[in-house]
């Protein structure tokens, strides 16, 4: 018997109202994740990556719209047909997530103790003094030291690092089925980035959650994920098993992202690799591959827009022109 996703999206599309018309920054994404799954999905800043994982937390601001055929199914139920009691119990609970600015995100005013524990005593009716028992056993999971004089502390008395772990205990505090981070570690030093990304690693592990890594660093993917997803201009034009996506990365985009991550064993004053142009515009994008007006190995069929088809087992490719060595019958051999 099939299992039901735990998160299905299908033909998702979001707009907004600009001065200078409809922007669509979010056009015809459809993927799912298994319970227990990590997708990464990785582009540039602009490229829509933000936008769709709060179109699924219902956080759009007013001037923005989804399609109506667009589909969001959780656990093998639609998310537009639920009630607004039954959402108030999804976000939390069910799914949760890490926002990209824990300084933001976190309320000043209020003490940590307080922000971890209000979300258990609303969703899982826990009492005041076990819901602050567990908000410092939370914060020992996440590697906080002395939890319970932390409790007490307000956000701006702690470092960045700290800031993110504390919203990492938020967002678990209900032990949720889905968790969603963000760019979580836009704002952190390396060391304490790959700390951060190693603990949602476990934690996602122990807890079999199902979880969406959204960032612009292809090789924080590398490591922390199931499969990749590489989004661009509102659309996703590659996805494969992360193991995969890295032997056999098919389009030109995903190769000019990897390109222009720093590498660690490079010589020093070696220069940095860039995608030149910029992303295109939303409210008048090209008619064609959107990536083509920056694509060193554009042909004349990038004028047309690509389909997104399957050249492997669970690799899937829009591209006219892909990296020969990515393009596999799903026998394995070469077309």
């Amino acid at each position: 018997m099939h299992e039901i996703p735990l998160l299905e999206v299908r033909d998702l599309t979001t707009r907004f109202d600009t001065p200078r018309g409809s922007l669509c920054a979010v056009d015809g994404v459809s993927f799912s994740v298994e319970r227990g799954m990590s997708l990464g999905i990785v582009g540039e800043s602009g490229s829509g990556k933000s936008v769709l994982v709060r179109t699924i937390m219902n956080l759009l601001p007013a001037n923005a719209s989804v399609a109506s055929e667009s589909h969001v199914g959780f656990d093998g139920r639609d998310i537009a047909t639920m009630t607004p009691e039954e959402k108030q119990h999804l976000w939390g609970p069910r799914i949760s997530m890490i926002f990209q600015d824990p300084m933001t995100a976190l309320n000043p005013v209020r003490k940590i103790g307080a922000q971890i524990a209000d979300p258990q005593r609303y969703h899982l009716g826990r009492t005041k003094r076990q819901a602050r028992a567990n908000a410092a056993d939370l914060l020992a999971q996440v590697g906080i030291s002395d939890p319970r004089q932390r409790l007490e502390q307000y956000p701006h008395e702690l470092s960045g690092g700290m800031r993110q772990r504390v919203m990492i205990a938020i967002a678990i505090s209900c032990e949720p089925d889905l968790l969603i981070a963000d760019e979580p570690t836009t704002a952190l030093d390396v060391t304490v980035q790959r700390q951060i990304l190693d603990l949602l690693s476990a934690i996602q592990r122990d807890r079999q959650m199902g979880m969406l890594l959204i960032t612009h660093d292809v090789g924080v993917v590398a490591q922390h994920t199931d499969r990749v997803a590489v989004m661009y201009a509102g659309r996703f034009v590659e996805s494969a098993p992360t193991g995969t996506f890295f032997r056999n990365m098919g389009h030109r985009y995903s190769g000019a992202l990897l390109r222009s991550t720093p590498q660690v064993g490079a010589a020093p004053h070696t220069r940095l690799h860039s995608i030149a142009g910029r992303p295109p515009d939303m409210v008048n994008p090209p008619a064609g591959c959107r990536f083509a007006p920056r694509c060193e190995h554009a042909v004349g069929e990038c004028s047309m827009p690509p389909d997104y088809r399957e050249i492997a087992d669970a690799h899937l490719l829009a591209c006219h022109n892909p990296n020969a060595a990515a393009v596999r019958t799903k026998e394995g051999t070469a077309q």
